[in-house]
């Protein structure tokens, strides 16, 4: 296990500065051996952080929080033998393969799992872009006896059935409450790597159960048609793009040609939630990045998305991330002068 800890990850580069101080950070972050470690975004690049937990000799845990101040484009070869899920929670992730001719997206509540497959990918990150997410590394070989039972031999069926480097799928609510606990984390040392590890091998209880698993069991949309399931996502999107004033159900029912009643039942078994809910949640996601670049207070940015009193907002941001956004604005890392 101590060539696997040696070993980079990736091996980073900025496609136009060979010099770059966030390159050389990553690089040296990804080969660590730490318990735990933390870089920071150069400032003149922009702000956040990259931080890696060592989980255990088999598996690390990388949380990302930053924004950019000028465009980058990060070029990363991957060639290390293990399993990478990642969950993301901010703005989408944009990037092409060498040699694929194609390029890959990754939207906000969307998990990637990858890494059976060497690959070598660039990704430009435009200004004021927010990357927010929760990168899992399970070596394949894991020693760990809870995760040796796991059936990854399923992930690499469904990539190598289609034969693409990148399985992409939806993050249930669950996996979101889980990914918000582990960035809220207020925990320090020997406390602070027992819960992360537990928060861990929740996530991929989940993640394996609701994603992989559960997969076998679709006939549960199979009273949904292929069109059916286009009008959804359809839907989805109409929703996505008027989320301060969405239709009604009546109205979204008939712009995307379904009965109300499949229309409520198909959405919550695509996307995990019913309409309204997704609504709220999305609303958050959105006051949340509003917040967080530091330009609104609480009372505007709840207003921006849509939540006509601010008391609600509190309550519901409360409900999903745990915290008055009161007390975590206040101490959020990205909080602070923008330039």
């Amino acid at each position: 296990m101590e060539s696997s800890q040696a070993e980079r990850w990736y091996e980073i580069a900025n496609t136009v500065n060979r010099n770059c101080a966030l390159a050389d950070n990553l690089n040296q972050l990804y080969r660590s051996s730490s318990l735990e470690q933390r870089i920071h975004m150069p400032e003149e690049l922009g702000r956040g952080y990259w931080q890696l937990n060592q989980i255990h000799s088999s598996m690390e845990l990388v949380l990302c929080d930053a924004s950019f101040y000028r465009e980058t484009t990060l070029q990363s070869l991957e060639r290390d033998n293990s399993l990478k899920l990642s969950f993301c929670l901010g703005e989408s992730l944009h990037w092409n393969v060498e040699g694929l001719g194609k390029e890959y997206q990754l939207e906000h509540g969307e998990v990637s799992a990858f890494g059976y497959l060497p690959t070598n990918s660039s990704c430009q990150f435009n200004v004021d872009q927010h990357i927010r997410g929760v990168t899992l590394k399970l070596d394949r070989l894991t020693e760990i006896g809870a995760l040796q039972q796991l059936p990854l031999h399923k992930i690499s069926s469904v990539l190598t059935e289609k034969r693409e480097p990148f399985h992409h799928s939806s993050m249930t609510p669950e996996m979101k409450r889980i990914t918000q606990d582990i960035f809220h984390c207020n925990y320090q040392g020997a406390v602070k790597h027992l819960y992360l590890s537990g928060k861990v091998l929740e996530l991929l209880a989940v993640y394996f159960n609701e994603v992989i698993l559960q997969k076998q069991s679709q006939p549960r949309l199979s009273g949904l048609s292929r069109t059916d399931i286009d009008s959804l996502h359809r839907a989805k999107q109409i929703v996505d793009s008027q989320l301060v004033t969405p239709p009604s159900l009546e109205a979204l029912s008939k712009l995307v040609c379904l009965n109300e009643f499949k229309l409520k039942k198909g959405f919550k078994l695509l996307f995990g939630l019913p309409v309204h809910a997704y609504i709220i949640d999305r609303r958050l996601d959105e006051a949340y990045r509003l917040l967080e670049e530091g330009k609104l207070n609480i009372t505007a940015a709840a207003a921006a998305v849509g939540f006509s009193k601010a008391s609600h907002f509190s309550e519901q941001f409360k409900r999903k991330y745990g915290i008055n956004p009161s007390e975590y604005f206040k101490s959020s890392p990205l909080q602070g002068n923008r330039r």
